[in-house]
Formats: C-alpha cells, structure tokens, sequence
C-alpha cells in the first residue's frame, strides 16, 4: 500500500526540515502546498524560507512534491486551509492513504512505522491520533486532561477536506466503504502510545504572534491571552488555553529533559531558546 504525507507550508521556516526529515523514512511521497505570499484569509504577507528550507532538504528518493497556487476558487474546500490539502493531495492521486502533518508536528519514526502498520492491517476510512504538545520550548510539555487532543492523521483516499482540517465523508468515497466495509465511513483512535510531538505553542514573540494572527480558529481566540500568558510566562502557570473559556484544556506543563526527547527533535537544529542543549 501506497502512503503520501501531505504538508502546508505556512510560515513555518524553523519547522520544516525537522518535520519532512523525520516522515522522509516511512512515506512514500511528501506532497507539499503554499500560497507563499498569501495568508489563509488570502491577504498578502511578507514569506519566510520555509520553501527555500524545503528545496534544501535532501531528497534521494525524489519524494518530495511542492505546488504554489494563489488561486484555489476551483480547488474543492470551504476555506483556503482545506482546499490546499486537497491540492496537495492531488499531487498523489495514487496514495492508497495520506498522513496529515501539520508542519510544526514532528512524527518519531518508529512511531510512524507503527500507526502505519495499524492502519494497513485495520483499513479504516480515517485515523486520528494522541500527541505530545509543547510550550515555549521542547522542554516543557503541556498536560492536558484525560488523553488530550488528538488530530486527525489518516486519511483513505477518495475523501477530501470540507472545513480546516474536518473531513467531508459524503459523495463517492462513502459508497465505496459500504462496498469494502459494509458500513458508512469509520474513523478510529490510534492506540494512545502512538504518539507524535507537536510543536504548537514552541517558539519566540514572533512566531507565536503570527501563528495567533494566522490561526484557522483566530476569531475564538482570547485577544488578551499573548499579554496576559505567553508575556507573564512561568513553569508553574496552570490554565492557560488561548481559548478564553477553555482554559484548563491546557492544565499545567512538566519538564521534559532533552535527552528524553525523540531524536527527530532533539538532533535538529532549532532557533536559540527552542530546546536546552
């Protein structure tokens, strides 16, 4: 079975090689898209390196892929953010299944390996999956209440997405599964060890002030949190979602030492204050 990563390129610059070097072992094709210039709302922005980043990762296997397409009118979606997944996912319309990767989501590739076995012995239309989030820096990882949050990360082919990252289970792909399956369209958890590390809230000002501004949900977001959190930082801070009545979401932070770390992320090289060395 055929496996394509699909990955948007947004401002990510300090990201990019970590996530692509760390998925590059296990996936059959990386299939990447950009606006470069333009934000998800379509409004121009000044670009970072993340595509020069990513011209420069090695690529033996030539598996890496890269559409930049402003224009996304007559690519299906609701909004930018779901249609240039689906154009990404149109640069491998073979993949039997497409891993979504955000890019500041960094997969262990052991733990890949792993969920993508479960998924080829279970074939279910969808899977989502636990994650480890970070604050700050790589150091400090987020506990969140019961298992925490877990993303979406495999999708079969024939589904494309309707809004963000929510996928729209109706239309041809849905009968098919009646075929395979005898029943509608399924999503399932990966079992909770499987794990990836998101570097969500990693980071200086400027990072987290763009992902803030950028965000696919900034209208729900708590306009006083940058000042009033992320600015009054300290490891004993409890509470603190950006969300302004979802705050235990984010319930308090442990300290992970580097060591610990997968090496997908502690053997990167990252900005200054983004990891202990």
């Amino acid at each position: 079975m055929r496996l394509s990563a699909i990955m948007l390129l947004f401002k990510e610059q300090a990201f990019v090689e970590a996530g692509i070097r760390a998925i590059y072992p296990v996936v059959d094709s990386i299939c990447c898209a950009t606006q470069r210039d333009r934000n998800y709302g379509g409004d121009p922005i000044q670009p970072d390196q993340s595509i020069e980043t990513l011209l420069q990762i090695p690529d033996p296997e030539n598996k890496i892929r890269l559409v930049v397409q402003r224009d996304l009118r007559d690519v299906p979606g609701t909004e930018s953010e779901s249609r240039m997944r689906n154009a990404a996912m149109a640069l491998d319309p073979k993949a039997d299944y497409y891993l979504i990767v955000d890019s500041d989501e960094i997969w262990p590739a052991d733990v890949l390996r792993e969920a993508w076995a479960y998924v080829r012995e279970t074939q279910w239309a969808g899977y989502r999956v636990s994650s480890n989030t970070y604050f700050r820096t790589w150091n400090y990882r987020i506990v969140e209440p019961g298992p925490g949050y877990r993303p979406f990360a495999f999708l079969r082919r024939g589904f494309l997405f309707h809004y963000l990252r929510q996928i729209d289970w109706k239309g041809p792909a849905r009968w098919k599964e009646y075929l395979r399956k005898g029943r509608k369209p399924k999503t399932v958890y990966l079992p909770q060890h499987l794990r990836l590390h998101h570097g969500s809230c990693v980071g200086d000002d400027t990072r987290i002030l763009t992902k803030l501004k950028n965000y696919g949900h900034a209208d729900l977001i708590d306009p006083t949190w940058f000042d009033r959190i992320w600015k009054n930082f300290h490891p004993g801070i409890r509470n603190f979602h950006y969300y302004p009545t979802e705050g235990h979401l984010y319930e308090s932070l442990v300290t992970v030492p580097t060591e610990e770390l997968p090496g997908e992320v502690k053997d990167r090289s990252w900005p200054e204050g983004w990891i202990e060395r």
